[in-house]
């Protein structure tokens, strides 16, 4: 997601991207935890963003928000931002409805969780402007 459209070429190596998620899901799955959910990269006006979202006992959702950080290296991470309770922008917003109703179209109106359903899931994406 970019505030300034032009920033779409800045996109990172989907290593760097693996490795700032695999930091944030550092504990290992809990009992209820989905091997799904999604994530959104965000090229905002005040900072760039990562949030994490994971799929929790059905119809819960679990969810992280970073902001970017340059270390003294000049190596940029993610790291939990200083204001705690946010949850997210309003264009963020926009793509978590849209997971929403992508999770209950496709996983909870089938009434179970199985491969079929994950693949339907997966299979859904977001493209386009909010």
């Amino acid at each position: 997601m970019f505030a300034e459209p032009e920033r779409c070429s800045t996109l990172p190596a989907p290593e760097w991207l693996q490795q700032q998620v695999a930091s944030v899901l550092r504990e290992p799955p809990q009992e209820g935890d989905h091997p799904v959910g999604f994530l959104i990269l965000h090229y905002g006006e005040e900072g760039d963003y990562l949030l994490v979202s994971q799929w929790y006992d059905a119809n819960m959702l679990k969810h992280w928000v970073r902001g970017t950080a340059v270390d003294a290296e000049g190596n940029t991470t993610v790291a939990p931002l200083a204001q705690r309770d946010l949850i997210a922008c309003v264009w963020e917003l926009e793509v978590i409805k849209f997971e929403r109703d992508a999770w209950v179209n496709t996983v909870l109106a089938q009434g179970r969780l199985d491969q079929a359903s994950l693949d339907a899931y997966l299979a859904t994406t977001f493209s386009g402007w909010v």
